[in-house]
């Protein structure tokens, strides 16, 4: 019997000798966080290795890989930490996911597999993750994606595939993702869309598409997409685009557009929309859209603006219309255009620009005229013109050496920047006063040609963040979930919001014209009611995120209670191995 005990005992010390063990590192960026673990210089060929991973502290929910190389990912990982949220495993040479690697993935609600060598998502690869809300595999080989490969994440919010291989994708790879909000193919080689790849992702608030080979998208692709709001189609091949009357962002830029068509502008929801490097030649259905803020259709055909062009553009802050073949500008074209903050009317074809054509912008900020064959321009006029005037582009033009240095001395004494921020229309191997090329007399004169044009840089086309979420979250610290639930509540309030703005106009309409036998008094009863109940809905939705913060707050004290306690006694775990 000791004899059999002794043999026992020896082959579970061999076993130990031989498993190869991970110690976690509980700092990140040189804090000591108990929730946060990391291992480095990990090396895994085979998911049946022999491996153990060990924390200090028994519940650790944030774990990522650094400097690592796993062939697979190890499930003995998710059985070891059940209570796993958050798992990083990008720029870990990973190959495969078997259909059991997640299985004991219970609690996993964060998966970041970017930047690997991926090649294929088999069926079913994903069973076990019960709670997955955001998976990033982006940046990988994946030229397949099996039909039921993501089946078992229904509960996906967000979804990341971008810049891999993908050609064609099944119609129901998406059937079950019914709580998608955030979905990436940019970067494939799609060329087409199945026709119902989206019908059953009805929350979907932002596609992106951009960098693929789409020639045309399904009609009514995006019917059962109400909230949708940010669309990306950049650097496709589209010829015709109709816009969704939901949408808030477009972005449809280096296509071969020729036609862009919006159902019932009246009613479009539109404020950003760039229609950069296309063919379009005229603009009078984009200026049907009266909710556009942000406008770009530079390097297109236009030619010359109708004087009524902008007319109902009442809320335009930012107008691009550089390379767009304009000879001249109209007194009266931008009336309408008093929070105008942004003007590019560079690289066409005024040799004479006068500013007063201008006058009705008086909230422009900053105004590009470069490449235009400029002699001179009448700048005395820009401090009352333009109070707010912050940056004046003048490369690229014909000016006299002498005249330039004038205009940039007086644009310098009124804090107006006249310098490049990028390496833009800088010409220092030519005559030049701070890197804006003049000519020293009429022989020398260049005139450039809008062929020879740089896009500006706008701010405006990159902001993809939510001005309102920050003001709420800006003083919170906050776990990934807890600002996910912030977001959801954020867009509820809005969605309210909404609702509540065309409830009010139906209750109006009744009160005016005592629509079903209603009089003014019980439409005013009626407007109360649902304004107390929307009250009473808003403050519930207050008190769950005070909920939410109260929660992070007790559970961070318990953290400090458990490194106070650290520093007093062995942590549990040492006690047993010492054991």
């Amino acid at each position: 019997m000791f004899s059999t005990r002794f043999l026992v005992l020896q082959v579970l010390l061999a076993g130990c000798a031989l498993a190869v063990i991970h110690d976690c590192n509980n700092f990140h960026n040189g804090v000591y966080n108990l929730r946060y673990c990391d291992f480095s210089n990990v090396f895994v060929t085979h998911d049946a290795e022999d491996i153990v991973f060990r924390s200090e502290y028994p519940r650790p929910y944030y774990f990522e890989f650094n400097d690592s190389k796993l062939t697979e990912i190890p499930r003995i990982l998710f059985s070891s930490f059940p209570e796993m949220q958050n798992l990083e495993v990008a720029k870990s040479q990973v190959e495969n996911i078997n259909k059991y690697t997640f299985e004991h993935a219970k609690d996993l609600r964060y998966l970041n597999l970017s930047s690997n060598q991926l090649t294929v998502l088999n069926n079913f690869v994903f069973k076990g993750c019960d709670k997955l809300v955001r998976l990033d595999i982006s940046n990988n080989r994946i030229s397949e994606i099996k039909p039921n490969a993501l089946g078992d994440a229904s509960k996906l919010d967000h979804l990341d595939l971008s810049s891999n291989l993908l050609e064609v994708l099944d119609e129901n790879l998406f059937s079950k993702l019914i709580l998608l909000s955030y979905l990436s193919l940019a970067n494939n080689k799609l060329k087409v869309l199945p026709d119902h790849l989206l019908d059953n992702c009805t929350l979907l608030a932002h596609l992106d598409l951009k960098d693929n080979q789409l020639q045309t998208l399904p009609e009514n692709f995006s019917k059962n997409m109400i909230y949708l709001r940010t669309l990306n189609v950049d650097s496709n091949r589209l010829t015709s685009l109709t816009i969704p009357q939901q949408l808030t962002k477009l972005f449809a830029s280096k296509n071969r557009l020729s036609s862009v068509y919006a159902v019932e502008p009246d009613k479009s929801q539109l404020y950003t929309l760039s229609l950069s490097k296309n063919q379009i030649a005229g603009i009078t259905n984009i200026t049907m859209l009266e909710s556009l803020g942000v406008l770009d259709v530079s390097f297109n055909p236009v030619g010359a603006l109708n004087l009524t062009a902008f007319l109902k553009l009442r809320k335009l802050v930012d107008l691009n219309l550089e390379a767009t073949q304009l000879t001249r500008l109209e007194y009266g074209l931008f009336t309408q255009q008093t929070k105008l903050r942004r003007l590019d009317i560079s690289y066409n074809f005024m040799r004479k620009i006068d500013l007063t054509v201008l006058t009705s912008t008086p909230s422009l900020e900053k105004l590009f005229v470069d490449g235009n064959g400029l002699l001179e321009i009448n700048y005395e006029l820009v401090p009352k013109l333009f109070p707010n005037l912050t940056y004046l582009g003048l490369f690229a033009n014909a000016w006299n050496c002498s005249y330039l240095a004038g205009l940039v001395r007086f644009c310098n004494n009124k804090g107006i920047e006249v310098s490049s921020t990028k390496t833009y229309g800088e010409m220092l191997h030519m005559t030049n006063v701070q890197g804006i090329y003049c000519a020293g007399s009429d022989s020398d004169r260049v005139y450039f040609q809008p062929s020879t044009a740089i896009r500006h840089d706008d701010d405006n086309l990159n902001q993809d963040k939510d001005v309102q979420l920050e003001l709420i979250v800006g003083n919170i610290s906050s776990t990934e979930f807890e600002y996910k639930l912030m977001v959801e509540l954020l867009e509820m309030i809005r969605t309210v919001n909404a609702t509540n703005s065309g409830r009010l106009e139906e209750v109006r309409r009744i009160a005016m014209g005592s629509e079903r036998g209603c009089t003014p008094i019980h439409a005013t009863g009626y407007q109360v009611f649902i304004m107390l109940i929307l009250t009473f809905i808003l403050v519930i939705n207050v008190g769950f995120l005070l909920y939410v913060h109260y929660n992070a707050n007790a559970r961070r004290t318990i953290d400090q209670m458990i490194i106070f306690r650290r520093g007093e006694t062995a942590s549990v775990q040492t006690q047993l191995e010492e054991f």
